[in-house]
């Protein structure tokens, strides 16, 4: 007798067996051959669950949630300035057909057994995240297009003697964009998908404000007057000398360099002056007086002089002369850096030979003065 005949249960029993497993195998096999173009259930790629969908399925539903939104308009503005763009544009990409497919990869790994398992139970359903990365695009384009349109220059203060007398032209502050802000403001809405952004400008002060100007002389020679504007507007006028037709005083915009008490004339080695000491220190034989002004125009003073009779004439050697209480009265409202502006309001006047002094070499004229 045989060990099967002896057997019968156990043959039985061997027999079922093959068959389950047989037919479990068979099972097997077919589930995975039907499921095969599906992911694993549970999968989620780029935070969109796509278990249980076709590759191709699961790509559409991952662009449409992770890669559309990118294509969506970016509305940017900047004062006036405005356009139209999108995070794609602006060089935000990400590769969502790449993504899908590690994903579909991982849905088919492992044996037969394994698959099933994890499309039965889904204990190994994989995650797959879609990692945005930057490409070549329009941000800096843009940002340049804005700072051109934003940019507004600064002016500063000055003054305009076009007329003849002080206007004063107030500064005006400028806009320019705040480029580096500005870059970032774009890139993180691009990052958050947002529907607009307001890129930063900032103002431009001028570097000449109104401070500057808040205080102006203004000389006009012809009419030898001088005139001080406080805030644009004639506060003090004095009776002055300016230069002989022959030594005219410089017209122009100067400043007041210093401020000098009991100055030292030093001479100027010029054809009037060729008989002069080399100095004249401070006293009552002294051109200048007792204070005086010297502008940025060289050689030339505002000063005092004792010689009054050349006042409301021009006869001086182009310096402005002044009154010593009018010199002192000046001296006292103004300071280094105020700007003096001269200006020709009409052709010399010399004063009549009767009111001049003596000359003071036998060669000169009697209106060559100091």
């Amino acid at each position: 007798m045989t060990w099967a005949r002896r057997h019968p249960i156990v043959v039985i029993s061997i027999v079922t067996a093959l068959v389950v497993v047989s037919g479990t195998t068979a099972w097997a096999v077919s589930y995975d051959h039907r499921s095969a173009q599906t992911m694993l259930p549970g999968t989620v790629v780029g935070g969109v669950p796509v278990g249980g969908l076709h590759e191709d399925r699961a790509l559409e539903a991952v662009r449409a949630r992770v890669e559309d939104p990118l294509h969506r308009p970016i509305q940017v503005h900047a004062d006036s300035f405005n356009t139209s763009t999108t995070a794609w544009d602006l060089g935000l990409r990400v590769d969502v057909p790449a993504a899908v497919h590690r994903a579909a990869i991982r849905s088919h790994q492992g044996n037969l057994f394994q698959r099933v398992w994890g499309r039965l139970f889904g204990h190994t359903s994989p995650s797959v995240a879609v990692t945005p990365t930057w490409g070549q695009g329009n941000v800096s384009a843009i940002v340049d297009q804005a700072a051109k349109a934003v940019a507004v220059a600064p002016q500063n203060a000055k003054i305009d003697t076009s007329s003849g007398f002080v206007n004063i032209v107030a500064p005006k502050t400028g806009r320019q964009l705040d480029v580096e802000r500005s870059r970032t403001a774009v890139l993180d809405a691009a990052k958050s998908a947002s529907p607009s952004v307001n890129l930063v400008s900032t103002p431009v002060e001028p570097k000449v404000g109104a401070a500057a100007v808040s205080k102006v002389i203004l000389v006009r020679t012809g009419e030898n007057m001088l005139y001080l504007y406080e805030d644009g507007k004639v506060t003090k006028q004095y009776s002055v000398a300016t230069g002989q037709a022959a030594f005219p005083t410089p017209t122009g915009t100067w400043r007041i360099v210093s401020k000098i008490v009991n100055p030292t004339w030093t001479n100027p080695n010029s054809s009037w002056s060729t008989s002069m000491p080399a100095t004249i220190g401070p006293g009552p034989n002294n051109p200048l007086g007792t204070r005086a002004l010297a502008l940025d125009a060289p050689g030339i003073l505002i000063h005092a002089t004792s010689d009054t009779s050349s006042i409301g004439f021009s006869a001086s050697h182009g310096c402005i002369r002044m009154n010593p209480d009018d010199e002192m009265d000046l001296f006292g409202r103004v300071s280094a850096g105020t700007t003096v502006a001269i200006v020709n309001a009409g052709p010399a006047k010399p004063r009549p030979s009767a009111a001049a002094p003596a000359p003071t070499t036998p060669n000169q004229s009697a209106t060559v003065n100091y």
